[in-house]
């Protein structure tokens, strides 16, 4: 999409002479997000659960299970399907949200962990947008 890109800066002593860019996509391109889903869906296909146990949101995962074990369980073998293909999950940026319903027996007090560290519990979570 993008062979054979140039480019050149601008500046106040003038304008620099055109170069070469060898990238992949461009920040913020709106094809960007459509990208990263297909080349997830297609990395992870063999261990996609059923919506909505497992969901897919551009570069955002969605794991949901009954109990914290099983997202633990879930959550390390995304890891290990992502990392041996060269990716790399955020030990920074992942979250989890806990939802207590009266039906569902509550397990005893616990971590959800990645690669034995520990993932940040969320009391909520705040979305932009929603699919219907």
């Amino acid at each position: 999409m993008y062979g054979g890109a140039k480019t050149w800066v601008r500046t106040a002593g003038g304008d620099s002479e055109y170069f070469s860019v060898d990238m992949g996509l461009h920040q913020g391109s709106t094809l960007s997000p459509f990208l990263v889903s297909l080349a997830m869906y297609a990395l992870t296909l063999h261990i996609q659960g059923e919506v909505p146990w497992c969901m897919l949101f551009a570069d955002d995962i969605v794991l949901i299970d009954k109990m914290r074990g099983g997202v633990n369980e879930r959550l390390e073998v995304r890891r290990h399907t992502l990392e041996s293909e060269g990716f790399k999950l955020s030990r920074t940026m992942i979250e989890y949200l806990e939802c207590k319903f009266s039906r569902v027996t509550q397990e005893a007090n616990g971590d959800v962990m990645l690669d034995m560290q520990v993932i940040h519990r969320r009391e909520s979570f705040k979305y932009i947008w929603s699919i219907i």
